[in-house]
């Protein structure tokens, strides 16, 4: 009888850390992926809209500042477009969020940001370098709510445009993390 309680602690032990590290893994590890993944419906839709309108702000904003100061070619074309699509879907989600009844609850629209101020103070690669850590991180979090947009919303226009803005980003991101790669590795 001994044995089998051994044996059954045992296994439950090595059971515990495993269900463990599956919930750590689950959970978002983003505040505000976290935070918006809480709610639903109308709330749901205006708290990705609201979250998402100034990291995109302040992506553009830091693309103009790299147009200026970087070095490559390939990232200047790409900065271009990005501010251009990024411009569109800015006005695409204040047209969505006023048709939710709500208002940003910020905007970061030609704000000198912290992440801002430190890419202007940057020149050549060491700006190269941070823009794109910098930009890799604000479109990893976009994507990631957006993700979550695109299974939660209960819009199905912003479901649609969450799934378009997902794909899109994650894109970028990679396409930027393969350019660090390439340039500084």
């Amino acid at each position: 009888m001994r044995s089998t309680h051994v044996v059954a602690l045992v296994i439950l032990a090595m059971l515990v850390p495993a269900s463990a590290s599956f919930a750590t893994a689950a959970a978002p590890a983003d505040p505000v992926v976290a935070h918006v993944a809480t709610l639903h419906g109308h709330a749901f839709d205006v708290a990705y809209l609201q979250d998402v309108i100034p990291v995109d702000d302040e992506s553009v904003e830091m693309a103009m500042t790299a147009t200026l100061y970087a070095d490559h070619p390939d990232l200047l074309h790409w900065n271009q477009n990005f501010t251009e699509r990024e411009h569109a879907q800015i006005q695409k989600m204040m047209g969505m969020l006023n048709g939710l009844g709500a208002q940003p609850a910020q905007r970061n629209e030609g704000v000198a940001t912290a992440p801002v101020k430190q890419l202007r103070s940057l020149r050549g690669a060491a700006l190269e370098r941070t823009y794109i850590t910098l930009m890799t991180q604000h479109l990893n979090r976009t994507t990631a709510l957006s993700k979550l947009a695109a299974q939660r919303a209960d819009q199905p226009e912003l479901r649609a445009f969450a799934a378009s803005a997902a794909a899109a980003d994650g894109r970028d991101s990679s396409t930027l993390r393969g350019w660090l790669t390439a340039w500084y590795h």
